[in-house]
Order: C-alpha cells, then structure tokens, then sequence
C-alpha cells in the first residue's frame, strides 16, 4: 500500500478526560472553609444556609448522613456534627486544610464510601484579617511584593497538594477561586483604604491566576467564586449598595441579626462577614453549574423564585439574575484539550498537528490496532506554545493503518 493510499486508514483522536462522560453528582465530598463548612457550629443555622446544606436539602444530593443520622454525636474534627463527606471546616486555611486532613479523609472515602466527586474551595481566610496576619500586612504595606508573591505561591501550592491528593483516588475535582474577605461590611470597617484593600485583592487575583493554571494543569473544572462575588458586591472602589433577585433587593451592605428580628434581604448574616442565605443559594447553583457545564449532570439549578423562597423571601413576580451577572456558565471555565487540527503527508512522513495551551506539557502516542495492543509513544514532553504544534511520523509503508492521540501530561 502506498503511503497516499494509506492515509484514507489513518485516524488522529483527541484524548478526552473521562470526566466528560461521567454522569450524575454520585456521592458528593467538600473540602473548604466557612462558606463550604455547615452553618450549624456557629450559630446562624437558625436563619442562614450554606450551599452544602441547601443541595443536600432541596436537591437530594449525596453528602452522607450527618453524625446525628449515623448514631453518633461527632464526626470528630474537622467534620464535626455535619455530613460526612463534607470536610470542611470553619477558619481553616489552605495549610490547616493539609494538616487537618481534609484532603486525606476525603479521598480515603473513595474506596470506603464510594464518594466520587468533591469540591474543593479554600483560600479565603489565607487572606482573611481574622485568621492570618498577611491581610494586616499587605494593607499596611509590610510584606515586600516578593514577600506576597511568596505567601500567595505557598497558598496554591497547599491547594494543589489537596487537589492531587484527592484526584489521585479517583474522586472528580470541582475547583474554586479564592473570594475576597475584604470587600465584607465586617473587614471594609476595620480597614477603610480602598486602595490598601486593594493591595490584598490583587494578591487574592494572583492567586487566582495560580488555581486557573492549576485547573488546567489537572483537567479540572474551575468555579470562579471570585468573578461572582464581584459581579453582586462590586469591588473595593465601587461597592454596590443593592442587587436584585426575582426582582427584589437584597441590601449588599446590610447584616442580618436572625430571630426574633430576621431580616432576609440583607446579604450577610449577623457577623458582616458570611453570605446570608440567598448567596449561599448562587454559590450552589455554581456548584451545579460546574458538573453540568463539565459533565451534564443535568441537576436543576434553582429559580429565582426558589432562591427567595428557601431564603423566607417572596417572589418580586419576575426574574432578575440575568440581568444582573448573566448565566452562570459565565463563571465556570473548563480546561481547554488539546485538539488534532491537521493529518497529512510529507513524502513518506505522517505530519501531526495540534493544539495547546501555555505552559503544559503534551504527549502523542500511537498504535496500529485499536482494538489490541497498547498506546505506545511517538514523542514526549512537547511544550504548549498556545498555539497550533506539529510533530511527524514515519510509519512502514507496508503498513494498513495507524492511530493517533494526543493527551496533555499533569
């Protein structure tokens, strides 16, 4: 067979990570802080819910039996008296995360419980006035921009430890971006400088910068928790006062107290500091949106009149939300696959082209018979350019077939 012959039987395929053909949320695990960690150990869960308990409550989903339902009164830390397959912990750091074994508890379950995805969501209070000095001292201009570049690098580099540790077990990782403390009612009190809050807001960015290369780097959805956050409260210099939902105004500045004197449409709970219930409720609808952009679970992301309903709200009588940030696939950025853009022959060589990203690292592997034999590879540890690469092959002439992949390294 010539080699113009051959080319009719030779096949590029792009290598699609099997996350794109998972369905279903299965049983769901956590990893996080405050905003991820039950309401219920600090005193507003008798007016305020998280998005963990708000999925679990209206929409069924996995996250094991809380101690209480399992017969016993604790989990022990971090997980204390919530669900079981929620690790997170309230005032943890990316370092507390690793040393409280989260990340280990977790993809233990595994194998032991059959937990199959998790969200992991850590940072905030690495940037958080309250639990970490590093807030204090970039708003007062005492850590060196290389003193930040190394405090911010050290936080994604305990991200990633969590992420691989997790992904390594074979449970499916959502990731979030690092929301910002300081543009709270609670922390914009004690540190009025917009400008030096700013200062801290640009290293929380950075940051951010980190986890979408480390989303890439893994094959892992990205929830931008920090592009939300922004798009409702505004930022340092240009704070917004209110946002509608389902056509009702919640107070973006406002805390409620709770009971007796509720006051649901105000944004954070009674502390200035956490979301109250209706943007814990966004926060799980971005959940949801993460494993359908990425996996088509198809789960039902909630209404805005379920949003204000599960927050003790009334319906304003119209819709809102898109108007004010859009969809919510907006906030949600997928890894990019390399992809085969071109198969063609050179004399006698086979020419490969394909797509890549910056930074990351491919492989082209190839075989003769798709349904026997193994992957064996063609060329290694190509560098993504960000653009469109070439490589070649110079397979015998005698041969039928070929095929070809195409897969980006970790």
């Amino acid at each position: 067979m010539t080699h113009s012959a051959k080319l009719l039987f030779l096949a590029a395929l792009t290598v699609v990570p099997s996350i794109t053909a998972f369905g279903g949320l299965g049983k769901l695990g956590a990893m996080g802080d405050s905003l991820t960690d039950e309401y219920w150990d600090s005193g507003v869960a008798t007016y305020a819910s998280n998005w963990v308990s708000i999925l679990v409550q209206f929409r069924g989903i996995d996250m094991g039996p809380t101690a209480a339902q399992a017969g016993t009164n604790s989990w022990g830390t971090p997980r204390n008296q919530g669900y079981e397959f929620n690790w997170a912990l309230s005032g943890a750091t990316s370092a507390d995360l690793l040393a409280e074994g989260q990340d280990t508890g977790l993809a233990a379950q595994a194998s032991s419980d059959g937990v199959s995805n998790a969200v992991l969501d850590i940072g905030a209070n690495d940037f958080n006035p309250a639990e970490s000095d590093a807030y204090e001292e970039m708003y007062f201009g005492e850590l060196t921009p290389s003193g930040i570049q190394s405090y911010v690098s050290q936080t994604v580099s305990n991200i990633e430890t969590a992420l691989v540790t997790v992904q390594a077990a074979g449970i499916l990782v959502v990731l979030g971006t690092i929301p910002d403390p300081g543009i709270t009612p609670a922390v914009d009190e004690y540190f009025p400088s917009a400008i030096n809050r700013q200062i801290v807001s640009d290293a929380i960015q950075n940051a951010n910068s980190g986890l979408k290369n480390l989303a890439q780097k893994y094959q892992v959805p990205l929830m931008d928790w920090y592009g939300l956050q922004s798009a409702v409260f505004g930022s340092n210099e240009n704070l917004r006062s209110t946002f509608l939902v389902g056509n009702v105004a919640i107070n973006l500045r406002g805390s409620d107290p709770g009971p007796p004197h509720w006051a649901p449409t105000n944004a954070y709970v009674s502390d200035g500091f956490h979301p109250n219930t209706v943007f814990q409720e966004l926060l799980a609808n971005l959940v949801l949106q993460a494993f359908d952009s990425s996996r088509n679970d198809n789960v039902p992301l909630f209404s805005e009149q379920e949003i204000l309903n599960q927050a003790s709200i009334p319906y304003g009588g119209s819709d809102t939300l898109q108007s004010e940030i859009g969809p919510y696939s907006n906030f949600i950025l997928l890894p990019i696959l390399p992809e085969f853009t071109g198969i063609h022959l050179t004399g006698t060589n086979v020419v490969l082209s394909f797509s890549t990203v910056s930074n990351q690292s491919y492989i082209i592997e190839d075989r003769d018979d798709l349904l026997a034999g193994a992957w064996t590879t063609l060329t290694n540890n190509i560098a993504g350019t960000g653009g469109v690469i070439t490589a070649s092959d110079s397979p015998p002439a005698s041969l039928p077939e070929r095929f070809y992949r195409v897969r980006q390294l970790p």
